[in-house]
């Protein structure tokens, strides 16, 4: 039985030393985008944490406006999962697809009392 040579490897290679220039030089230029990569990642971190708190624009009211229409959202598409499954005749699914509707109603209802405040 011959004896086959890995794949990838030079049967004629004598030294595991010697390096192909192309293969140093992409192995540099991977290095230093790395090094930037993490470079760039740290100054946009240090960037973030280093804005004053003054600088955070906090919205109440977007944030009820959205937070509202989420809940609504959410509410919606389960009320017609529960209408899909009633039709289906699967009535304990569509219970608790209702009581999945009423729990984002009521979070909706609180949104909605936060939007008041506006």
């Amino acid at each position: 039985m011959e004896h086959t040579p890995a794949r990838g490897t030079d049967p004629n290679a004598h030294s595991s030393t010697a390096r192909d220039p192309k293969s140093s030089r992409r192995l540099k230029r991977r290095i230093a985008l790395a090094s930037v990569a993490v470079a760039a990642t740290s100054a946009i971190g240090l960037g973030v944490t280093a804005a004053p708190a003054s600088a955070a624009r906090h919205d109440t009211c977007a944030t009820a406006r959205a937070a509202f229409r989420a809940a609504m959202n959410e509410a919606r598409f389960w009320l017609g999962a529960a209408d899909r499954l009633d039709a289906a005749g699967s009535t304990s699914s569509a219970n608790a697809a209702t009581n999945e509707a009423n729990y984002y109603l009521g979070q909706a209802e609180s949104a909605l009392g936060d939007m008041a405040n506006c």
